[in-house]
């Protein structure tokens, strides 16, 4: 085993003290996370391959999708997620029954289910944003604007390690090669 290095231990317990902070506790406009994140697939159409990334580019939650636009399948949605399907299937089962989503059947292979954001699951999620909106433009506010960017620069740098380095190594560490 490395020795214990002082500034990755920081590190790692200020990522674990804020994976444990309050704010994740937090359910914008009365929902969770995983509601919000399947809301927000479905309001951009997107697709398997296609990242959601709206920290250069904001939702655009009045854009309409045209009337040919098939929706999502659970399968694809859990892969925009990250996530298996049956993690996914109750939050879509759940944000249906409350009219914030609709099921369709697929125009192309009658076996396949497509899901679409309604008009209240719209107003959902654009209510949700502008919430959280509030609690980071207050963020901005306590840490000052340079802070801020170099934070969002830092935590991006982060996501990109953790998203794409360390799977790549633990792959090759689960075949047994030792090559980073």
């Amino acid at each position: 085993m490395a020795g214990i290095d002082p500034v990755a231990q920081k590190l790692l317990y200020s990522i674990m003290q804020f994976n444990k902070g309050k704010w994740r506790q937090h359910k914008p406009h009365g929902r969770n996370h995983n509601e919000i994140m399947v809301l927000g697939c479905l309001l951009h159409g997107m697709h398997p391959g296609e990242r959601l990334n709206w920290q250069d580019n904001p939702p655009d939650f009045n854009h309409s999708f045209e009337s040919n636009h098939p929706g999502l399948k659970v399968s694809e949605i859990s892969a925009l997620l990250r996530v298996k399907s049956p993690t996914i299937t109750p939050v879509i089962r759940g944000l249906e029954d409350e009219g914030l989503v609709e099921r369709t059947m697929d125009p192309e292979d009658r076996r396949a289910v497509r899901i679409t954001i309604t008009e209240a699951g719209r107003a959902i999620i654009r209510a949700a944003h502008e919430e959280r909106m509030e609690i980071f433009n207050k963020l901005v506010e306590h840490l000052g604007e340079e802070d801020s960017l170099q934070l969002a620069a830092l935590l991006t740098k982060v996501y990109t390690f953790f998203d794409s380095k360390v799977p790549q190594e633990s792959e090759a560490n689960a075949q047994g090669d030792d090559t980073p």
